[in-house]
């Protein structure tokens, strides 16, 4: 068995995707170092889930 670090997690793409699909919904958002591949854990937001530009806020009319 193998063990990758946030880096490689990162590069395979997944960082991305735990993020976007999980953790920013929730206004959370896991970080690491990139030099070291090591993540501290998570910031968390102080308002509320993260939202991207090509992401309509929640209620808002399409």
């Amino acid at each position: 068995m193998e063990t990758i670090d946030w880096n490689e997690i990162s590069r395979r793409g997944l960082l991305e995707r735990i993020n976007r699909e999980i953790m920013h919904p929730l206004g959370l958002a896991v970080c690491r170092v990139v030099e070291t591949g090591v993540s501290p854990g998570a910031l968390v937001s102080d308002d509320g889930p993260f939202v991207y530009p090509d992401e309509p806020p929640a209620g808002a009319r399409a």
